[in-house]
């Protein structure tokens, strides 16, 4: 910070002088910064709560089931884990990408997550379903039901619905379905 006092000053008007109109400016502004700070503090918390709004909405847009997967303790292992590219633990970089509200940045980390949960086939149980296919589209449970409604309401033709269903079903088959029904007790397979 620069210092505005001179060296003339000190000498001309002398230490004394100067610190008492220091603190004379300091006791007229104070309550006009300690207001600014208020507002400053308001307006950040503020601009966090609508960024967490919109990255939510952003990730409910994709139909990726967050909430889940944010309770998930392997994805609390995986994001302990280091990213392959950069070298940074996952954690470290999702923070990033929240705190700047990077919806582009957040969905990629629970697609990636998603991805190496289908690849790897832990779905809770071992050898339960194949591994999702390498590149594969992954498909939530929400964005299932939300076609069937879409559909319901007339607004999926027979020919695009059929195509959604055989797309579904080779999904499931290779599983590329987030939190897919076990067959044999309808549990979610992946939580």
């Amino acid at each position: 910070m620069p210092d505005y006092l001179t060296q003339a000053d000190r000498q001309n008007f002398g230490d004394e002088l100067i610190d008492l109109a220091q603190r004379s400016a300091m006791h007229a502004v104070s309550p006009h910064l300690q207001q600014l700070e208020e507002q400053n503090s308001e307006l950040r918390n503020r601009l966090a709560r609508e960024t967490k709004k919109n990255l939510d909405l952003a990730l409910e847009r994709e139909g990726i089931p967050w909430q889940q997967i944010n309770q998930s303790p392997r994805f609390l292992v995986w994001l302990e884990g280091k990213d392959t590219l950069s070298g940074c633990v996952r954690q470290t970089l999702l923070n990033d990408a929240v705190a700047k509200g990077d919806a582009a940045r957040v969905i990629n980390f629970f697609r990636g997550f998603m991805a190496e949960e289908g690849v790897a086939g832990q779905h809770g149980q071992a050898g339960s379903r194949p591994a999702a296919a390498a590149g594969g589209q992954l498909y939530s449970r929400q964005q299932i039901v939300q076609m069937a409604r879409e559909r319901q309401k007339g607004r999926i033709s027979d020919e695009q619905w059929r195509r959604w269903e055989y797309e579904l079903c080779r999904a499931s088959a290779e599983g590329r379905v987030v939190g897919a029904l076990s067959l044999d007790d309808g549990v979610p397979l992946s939580r």
